[in-house]
């Protein structure tokens, strides 16, 4: 999951202990990534961050038979723009990683 900020962001600065408590529930069976837009513009640019704060649920590209598949590569589950509680975010990881339920409200 990672976490798409700037330092001068309120939304952001709001979310993050969110983000941080997320972390720490899921550890060691989600990676969580915190990336300062200001400092990897080339890297927002590339990812399409338009709004902050910005979640990208990513995913491990997994080839199917017959497809190449060369060095590390990800899928994108989903992208969301604006800030969430850490119940929200945990509860999406749960369906984009472990077969949960679609959560109903964020």
């Amino acid at each position: 999951v990672v976490d798409a900020y700037a330092t001068w962001c309120g939304p952001c600065l709001l979310m993050a202990p969110e983000f941080e408590a997320a972390a720490e529930e899921l550890k060691g069976k989600v990676r969580f990534v915190k990336m300062d837009t200001d400092q990897e513009p080339e890297m927002a640019g590339r990812l399409n961050i338009m709004g902050l704060p910005t979640l990208l649920f990513l995913d491990k590209f997994e080839p199917k038979e017959g497809e190449e598949g060369e060095g590390a590569k990800a899928v994108l589950k989903e992208r969301i723009e604006g800030a969430l509680r850490k119940d929200s975010i945990v509860a999406l990881c749960d369906y984009h990683f472990f077969g949960g339920p679609r959560p109903e409200q964020l």
